[in-house]
């Protein structure tokens, strides 16, 4: 909910009226003042200022499709039930939030990254060479550079803009041509691993599959140990109670 500017800017207006048609006789010192430095206006715009929702070429072809006859359905209280927050709604208030910023290829992203959520973990390179905004993504595939998903994404919205395309279709065709882009990949990658074994190079071992899986065993049996002590102790405890017990029951 929007809140207004607050009533006391209009002051001087006011107080300007009113002395125009002789309500008041005498000048405050501050009217002076205030026409030298008058108030500056809020800050706080309202955010229907700043929305943009319908007015794009993308918003409004999907506001056809969405306004196809579609039925609303009212929902309404069950005879004899009374709702009590209602009747204090108009006493609620919003910040101001800025409006929400919906673009074509965030559709796009949310589909591809669903379908593959491994690429959001693949190490990407975000330093950009050129500098250049305007690149062409009529081919997936350019040069030396690193394919990412984003790249994916932007040959399909080119594809669906220049070429008419539908989302499907599009999507199908670019997803093809990036896995023969991974298999080629993979498979330079082993070759270049066949050949510098072949040449006497020793391949490192992954942290993550030796080094860690020792230290992780090393804690377990650290733990078992541990556990194992104070299993004896406590039997050792429960075994010394139960003869000072009996002990006692014999004098007694």
């Amino acid at each position: 909910m929007y809140k207004k500017p607050s009533a006391a800017r209009g002051v001087q207006q006011t107080y300007e009226q009113l002395l125009k048609a002789n309500l008041r006789d005498q000048v405050p010192a501050w009217l002076k003042a205030m026409r030298e430095v008058p108030p500056t206006d809020s800050l706080v715009r309202d955010p229907s200022y700043f929305s943009t929702k319908g007015k794009l070429a993308f918003e409004k072809d999907g506001a056809d499709v969405a306004s196809g006859g579609v039925a609303t359905i009212k929902r309404t209280l069950p005879k004899g039930c009374v709702s009590i927050g209602h009747s204090k709604r108009h006493l609620r208030t919003r910040s101001t939030r800025p409006p929400k910023i919906e673009f074509p290829e965030d559709k796009l992203r949310r589909v591809f990254y669903k379908n593959h959520p491994f690429e959001l973990s693949r190490p990407r390179i975000v330093m950009e060479p050129t500098g250049l905004t305007n690149q062409d993504w009529s081919q997936l595939a350019g040069g030396s550079r690193q394919i990412t998903g984003e790249d994916v994404i932007r040959h399909q919205h080119y594809l669906m803009q220049s070429q008419g395309m539908s989302e499907h279709d599009a999507y199908a065709q670019v997803t093809s041509e990036f896995y023969k882009i991974r298999a080629r990949e993979e498979i330079e990658a082993k070759i270049a691993q066949q050949e510098a074994r072949a040449y006497g190079a020793r391949m490192l071992k992954k942290p993550f599959s030796a080094t860690l899986v020792k230290m992780e065993n090393r804690e377990i049996r650290r733990s078992a140990k541990a556990f194992k002590l104070r299993q004896e102790e406590q039997l050792l405890r429960t075994a010394t109670s139960e003869k000072m017990f009996a002990a006692a029951g014999e004098t007694a």
